[in-house]
């Protein structure tokens, strides 16, 4: 597993301590965690608009749909 350092605001610290005594967890797992559904949940966004950016072939819902055939 690897180790990463990364600086946070205080508040940010303040509310991540907070949550970490509360939930009886340490600050390294609730940041894992935080990490992990960001990247679950944002993933396919942010490669698609990082693709849109490079100027990389889009390809519309529409044409998609046809090609598989899921028109309604």
């Amino acid at each position: 597993m690897a180790t990463i350092t990364a600086r946070i605001p205080d508040e940010l610290n303040k509310t991540l301590s907070i949550l970490a005594k509360e939930t009886d967890r340490k600050k390294g797992y609730l940041i894992r965690r935080a990490i992990e559904t960001y990247i679950e949940e944002k993933s396919d966004l942010l490669l698609a608009l990082s693709r849109i950016e490079k100027g990389e072939e889009t390809i519309s819902l529409e044409d998609i749909e046809k090609k598989y055939g899921l028109e309604d």
